[in-house]
């Protein structure tokens, strides 16, 4: 997202550049761009005691994150962005937060502002009180969530997606939908956060042709294999991130048994065996549930998984769905899954290793199952005929 930029007439470049950032740092001193900030780099030092490591909150992949406090009293998160990865010049780097500063929903993290002072590129954000969402459901922390909650934050992802898809201004798709990248308020409101990778797509374009960049495990198979990317990849991600917030695990776990090591996989073969019950997290099954909405959730995350993007559906018909305002007359077919033997070492997997993973995406015929609105289900979740 913070590309380099290159003008071939070096002076004149410079003096235009200078000029562009002497206007835009007055502009954002001045409070004349609503929501926006310009912080000094000393007074983000002296928020965070010098980006010390007690006020560390994160790291993500364009460098880490901190907890400051400003003089006001106010709460921050500093991210102080890694000089490899941020090679923008100062004119296209302010120009660039004022752009994603103009997007606000309730379910986005708020950019309150930036510090750009020489190599320095650090944006300012409000600070969530409740941090990331992987750290509660994968253990990482005491704390339990029930299933009104979870389906809280479930319902306020998709919210959040559906804005950025289809009812902001500029056509955006996230690229990184995952639970670290899901923040958490006072009151465990979902915000998505971290826009490093995000595109704005062109209005009449369907999708993009881009180098991949994501995290494996949440990215959808066209955009992994064929480098394709358009909204329904943030889909395949949400669906993801669904089971996850029901099962309470990571998507992948290679300390599991291999029929339960790949979270979409393992819920797709309960989905067939009507046992869906058992992808439930343990916690929650002991404090109660209502059955009719985790199944129904469930089956909106298969829907999401579908192996071929045409099929997913768009986010607001799954909001509609959530929200019961539309019916669900769709059966899911099978995902498209990667061969566990090429999981094990993510990080170094190329794409045409990951296309081998991926035997017949087109081929995929469709499941005999009836949709779940279509039956009903017993107190144990399975499927009464």
């Amino acid at each position: 997202m913070f590309a380099n930029s290159y003008c071939g007439v070096p002076e004149i470049c410079q003096t235009t550049t200078a000029r562009k950032v002497r206007q835009a740092k007055r502009q954002l001193q001045s409070g004349k761009l609503e929501t926006i900030s310009y912080f000094s780099f000393r007074t983000l030092k002296e928020a965070s005691k010098n980006f010390h490591e007690c006020n560390l909150l994160g790291k993500g992949g364009f460098g880490p994150v901190y907890r400051g406090k400003l003089q006001d009293g106010r709460l921050v998160a500093i991210k102080k962005l890694s000089f490899e990865k941020s090679h923008q010049g100062e004119a296209e780097f302010l120009a660039e937060v004022r752009m994603i500063t103009s997007i606000q929903h309730k379910n986005l993290v708020r950019l309150l502002g930036c510090c750009c002072e020489g190599p320095q590129r650090v944006l300012v954000y409000e600070y969530m009180k409740n941090r990331s969402l992987d750290r509660i459901i994968y253990g990482k922390s005491n704390q339990y969530l029930n299933w009104k909650t979870r389906f809280q934050i479930i319902l306020g992802i998709a919210r959040g997606l559906q804005y950025l898809h289809e009812e902001s201004h500029i056509r955006i798709v996230h690229r990184d939908i995952k639970a670290s990248n899901i923040l958490l308020d006072g009151n465990f409101q979902p915000k998505i956060g971290d826009f490093g990778l995000a595109r704005f797509f062109p209005e009449d374009q369907a999708y993009l042709s881009t180098t991949f960049a994501g995290t494996l495990g949440y990215t959808a198979p066209e955009y992994v294999i064929r480098g394709e990317l358009s909204e329904k990849a943030d889909i395949y991600s949400f669906g993801v991130v669904v089971l996850e917030i029901i099962s309470g695990r990571r998507n992948t776990d290679l300390t599991l048994s291999s029929e339960t090591q790949y979270l979409p996989e393992y819920a797709w073969k309960l989905y067939e065996r009507s046992k869906m019950i058992n992808l439930i997290d343990p916690r929650m099954q002991k404090d109660g549930f209502s059955v009719r909405e985790v199944m129904k959730t469930i089956h909106v995350a298969l829907l999401c998984l579908q192996p071929l993007p045409d099929i997913r559906p768009a986010m607001s018909e799954i909001v509609a769905m959530l929200t019961w305002k539309a019916e669900m007359v769709k059966s899911p077919i099978k995902p498209a899954f990667l061969d566990r033997r090429r999981r094990e070492n993510d990080e170094n997997v190329s794409r045409e290793t990951i296309s081998n993973g991926f035997p017949s995406l087109e081929t995929e015929s469709p499941s005999l199952t009836q949709p779940p609105n279509s039956r009903e289900f017993d107190v144990k979740g399975e499927i009464i005929v």
